[in-house]
């Protein structure tokens, strides 16, 4: 099928919003983004057509005065775009994965469906919202969304991208990140310039990314802040590391990051937080720590152990493949295109 995916926030070839519907398809359908918060005009990036609808600069930010005139605007450039690209596109439907996408869709009279990617905030479930649902073709969510009445489809991107290695000795951690405070670079910097002889990167970008730049010149090269990599030269990226770390806030009970995913499959030690999936799915596979002492202990075990770890990440990778094999969303997915079109 012909899916044109309408997000608000999504940056092509680096987000989330960008890996898993993707990877979610597979062959087996062609894609078009339609990002209301991103430069405008089109352009291809890995082979998918990108239209922006140019919610950008002074339309970026809410206004202190008129703010509803702001929103009211952006809505109403957003949906021209999406009834400009839907026909463009010859799209068989639009697949929203934030509720602004949803809204702009319904209220152009498009054929759409929900793909709940993260967390629906408290003030998008009103009447409106329940009236979004109702309208959706169909409507499913990530994990961790707490969406209730909602089918989960699992988050997970092809993992077959990624080759497992085995290295010889543990050197250098990876943050695999968006550089903004609730995934805590700062808290990766500490621990690793706490720790005796691990050096670690930063790789990402987002809104603290030159003041996080600033502090790992400080470092005299043991934290490096790097430059965003593109969704499919990571596979590449991996192999520079052997272990990964996820950092980030405990803003929900049970968080899902998808780093941790490929970490496993590559053959990298993962560190996390508590509150992180795998903590709670796989604990015995994984270390977790909350402080930048914690961490950094954690990096001078590895350093010092390494070989002990063998067969915990062997088991890691066989894990994770296992049970985030994208295959399964993707027979879910196709089964209920199946019930809704003639696919």
């Amino acid at each position: 099928m012909r899916i044109l995916v309408a997000s608000t926030y999504t940056i092509p070839a680096f987000s989330g919003g960008w890996t898993t519907p993707l990877d979610l398809f597979g062959t087996d359908h062609q894609a078009m983004y339609v990002i209301r918060n991103y430069k405008p005009g089109s352009r291809f990036i890995e082979e998918i057509n990108v239209a922006g609808v140019g919610a950008t600069g002074i339309l970026h930010k809410p206004w202190i005065v008129a703010e509803k005139y702001r929103h009211a605007l952006i809505q109403k450039l957003f949906r021209i775009k999406l009834k400009k690209c839907f026909a463009e596109f010859n799209a068989d439907f639009v697949l929203c994965i934030d509720p602004s996408a949803g809204y702009a869709a319904m209220e152009a009279n498009l054929p759409y469906a929900m793909r709940f990617h993260s967390n629906v905030a408290k003030e998008y479930r009103s009447p409106y919202f329940a009236k979004l649902l109702s309208n959706a073709i169909f409507s499913t969510a990530c994990p961790q969304t707490h969406m209730p009445d909602i089918e989960v489809l699992a988050h997970n991107q092809d993992l077959s991208r990624f080759k497992y290695i085995e290295h010889p000795v543990a050197e250098r951690a990876l943050l695999l990140t968006s550089i903004d405070p609730i995934h805590e670079p700062e808290l990766f910097i500490e621990g690793v310039m706490l720790s005796k002889n691990v050096k670690g990167d930063i790789v990402g970008t987002g809104e603290d990314r030159k003041k996080i730049s600033a502090i790992c010149k400080k470092t005299n090269g043991k934290v490096r802040c790097l430059p965003p990599v593109l969704r499919l030269k990571i596979p590449e990226l991996m192999k520079n590391y052997q272990i990964g770390v996820a950092t980030v806030t405990n803003v929900s009970p049970i968080i899902y990051q998808m780093k941790v995913n490929t970490y496993m499959a590559s053959g990298l030690f993962t560190l996390t937080k508590p509150w992180t999936h795998i903590v709670s799915e796989a604990p015995e596979l994984v270390g977790s720590f909350t402080t930048a002492r914690e961490l950094a202990d954690h990096l001078d075990y590895l350093n010092e152990n390494w070989l002990e770890t063998l067969e915990t990440r062997r088991k890691a990778k066989e894990w994770i493949h296992l049970h985030y094999n994208v295959d399964i969303p993707r027979k879910r997915f196709n089964e209920i295109l199946s019930e809704k079109f003639d696919f």
